[in-house]
């Protein structure tokens, strides 16, 4: 990993975080909230988890700024497997995009934070 990727990472936690962390408890009721969403299925001891974690951050906060109906989601798969079974997560991450709450496609584009942004507005 990277130091500027450190420093990305421990400057999204002193700040607070721009990716949308969900859980099994309210998952089905914010999903829909939002218009378009790509979410990572992740588990936190996932070395290919901790290397997009910083990535997914960047992308996060572009989209944000950029004011973007688009968001990043978060769902720990090791605390909410409900969820994760549902979605028929079988590896880690595990990338999924919703739009108005329905999942619509995997997300099969680059693992870059401009990849990521540049997903949604394509």
């Amino acid at each position: 990993m990277k130091l500027l990727d450190v420093f990305s990472c421990l400057v999204a936690v002193a700040m607070g975080s721009d990716v949308i962390e969900l859980t099994d408890n309210d998952f089905k009721n914010k999903i829909g909230t939002y218009d378009i969403a790509l979410v990572e299925f992740f588990a936190p001891w996932c070395g290919h988890c901790k290397r997009l974690a910083p990535k997914y951050e960047k992308a996060a906060t572009a989209l944000k700024s950029d004011k973007s109906s688009a968001v990043l989601i978060k769902v720990n798969c090791v605390a909410n497997k409900e969820v994760c079974r549902e979605y028929k997560v079988g590896g880690y991450p595990t990338l999924r995009i919703f739009h108005r709450g329905e999942m619509v496609a995997p997300y099969r584009g680059r693992r870059l934070a401009g990849g990521l942004v540049v997903a949604y507005y394509v």
